[in-house]
């Protein structure tokens, strides 16, 4: 350890040789690359690293405040843009590496926007003396160290972006001032650690993103203190799991995205006392089942994204206490089957979405319980066929895709109930162009103006290969078995009728029929 303190005062004193020639930059460079290879010990090498780090925050320029009565005339002096009016002071996009020394800095300004330019530190008095600051922007710089007095005595701060910098760490205070902040962003930086009192003083946080981050945990406490926090970002983390108790003082939540992360599975009760909820993003995960407990709380509940998971296997009961739900993303899963009654109690649900899963076959009360669904994708599954009553579930139906299966035909008058079809996709499926099919024929050319996209084809006998299904008609597919008109069952083998000889009384067609 004294080799590392004795070679910091070097390393101090070479920095600030360095910065009286103006060459701080060509420095810092030498000096990660050689103490970088020199050093065995990674945890050393971050000490002294941080110590740089501070170093180079301490040579920053603070900006130079005014309460003169032509403080705001000053301030259009300087290379920022300053609106009295607004109260605002805007250094936006002018590739600044530093503070510009020169700008007059108004004492009453009510918004600095710092965003797309080339900082990577301040110095902790770089905001002193702004007690009416509301609103910091620092979007798209290169930050990877604020001192932990930086936003001392901002009292009246209520938004901070910091999203898109190169913050690993935040010191356990930096926010300790900030009660009124209101909305902090904090995303796409590199942050892989947070302390647990990172917030604790945060109490009327109501946005917070952290999503784009490199966390593979949240502390378990961390969000205690945010009883007014309704929108929670966490996606495109490495979570890996998360503590039944995490979110559980957050009661007037109503957003919550944890997509793009690690988790395989989440504790029963974790989303416990989140009865405000509206939406809940889980996409891009790992996870492999879906219990009957997990959103047991959940009757708020609007949107519930799923997608992009292993997921092979559901509870019949997953869902029953989404009463609210009004749109449902299961796609891109593993998904085989959909049990008889899975969306009983899912009477809101206005759009499914289940493309590109596994199902093979659809039962007949696989969607028993949707009257309102309005939108269904059922396309790049491996659906082979249905029964003939499965979308008289649906009966409010407007777009239904079933295109990218392995249908050949589909039941008749299978989609006979569908009043309010707008549109419907049936292309890239390998249609056989028998009598089997001469219902979804008909129905095509009854209703080609609700084919959306492509039209179907049919894909065999080879006769037939990359015909329009509705160019085809009865005499063509069914070689004149006339009885294929009265709508025999599909795949049934079509068999000579019989008719007893007639009575006196009975002298039309139809009358034979009913016999």
């Amino acid at each position: 350890m004294m080799f590392i303190f004795k070679k910091f005062i070097v390393i101090v004193i070479l920095l600030a040789f360095a910065c009286i020639n103006g060459s701080c930059e060509s420095e810092n460079i030498t000096f990660h690359k050689s103490f970088n290879s020199s050093s065995d010990d990674k945890g050393q090498y971050e000490e002294v690293l941080n110590l740089e780090k501070r170093v180079r925050s301490l040579e920053q320029p603070v900006w130079q405040i005014s309460d003169d009565r032509n403080r705001w005339v000053q301030c259009l002096e300087g290379p920022c843009k300053c609106r009295p009016e607004m109260k605002s002071l805007s250094c936006w996009q002018l590739e600044l590496p530093d503070l510009p020394f020169g700008q007059i800095v108004p004492h009453d300004v009510q918004m600095i926007d710092l965003a797309m330019n080339q900082l990577t530190t301040l110095n902790k008095e770089a905001f002193k003396a702004l007690p009416r600051l509301i609103e910091i922007d620092l979007f798209d710089n290169q930050i990877d160290y604020l001192p932990a007095g930086t936003f001392n005595q901002l009292y009246n701060l209520q938004y901070l972006r910091m999203h898109k910098n190169n913050m690993k760490r935040l010191p356990n205070q930096i926010f300790s001032a900030l009660q009124k902040l209101k909305n902090i962003d904090l995303s796409n930086n590199n942050i892989e650690v947070l302390s647990e009192k990172l917030f604790k003083s945060c109490l009327n946080l109501v946005v917070l993103h952290l999503s784009g981050n490199n966390l593979e945990s949240v502390p378990e406490n961390i969000f205690n203190n945010l009883l007014k926090l309704e929108d929670l970002d966490l996606n495109e983390n490495k979570l890996q799991n998360i503590s039944v108790s995490t979110f559980k003082n957050l009661r007037n939540l109503k957003r919550l995205k944890l997509g793009q992360n690690y988790l395989s599975e989440l504790p029963t009760g974790v989303f416990k006392g989140l009865q405000q909820l509206i939406y809940l993003n889980l996409r891009k995960n790992s996870i492999t089942y879906v219990n009957s407990m997990l959103f047991l709380h959940l009757s708020n509940l609007r949107v519930l994204d799923l997608s992009g998971n292993d997921i092979q296997q559901i509870d019949l009961n997953a869902f029953v206490t989404l009463v609210n739900i009004k749109e449902l993303h299961l796609e891109q899963n593993y998904i085989s089957e959909i049990p008889e009654g899975l969306f009983r109690k899912n009477e809101n649900l206005d759009k499914l979405f289940l493309f590109s899963n596994n199902l093979e076959t659809l039962m007949r009360r696989s969607f028993l319980g949707l009257k309102k669904v309005s939108l269904l994708l059922l396309n790049n599954n491996l659906l082979k066929d249905f029964h003939s009553e499965t979308f008289r579930f649906v009966p409010n139906l407007q777009k239904l895709h079933l295109d990218g299966n392995k249908l050949q035909y589909l039941p008749s008058r299978s989609l006979d109930g569908l009043i309010h079809l707008i549109s419907i996709r049936l292309a890239k499926n390998p249609w056989h162009c028998d009598c089997t099919i001469l219902y979804l024929a008909e129905w095509v050319s009854d209703n080609k103006q609700k084919l959306w996209d492509s039209q179907p084809l049919c894909r065999s006998p080879n006769k037939f290969g990359g015909i329009a299904l509705m160019e085809m008609d009865f005499n063509v597919l069914c070689d004149g078995h006339w009885a294929s008109r009265f709508h025999l069952s599909a795949r049934l083998p079509i068999r000579p009728v019989v008719f007893p000889p007639p009575k006196t009384n009975l002298t039309t067609f139809k009358e034979i029929m009913t016999l």
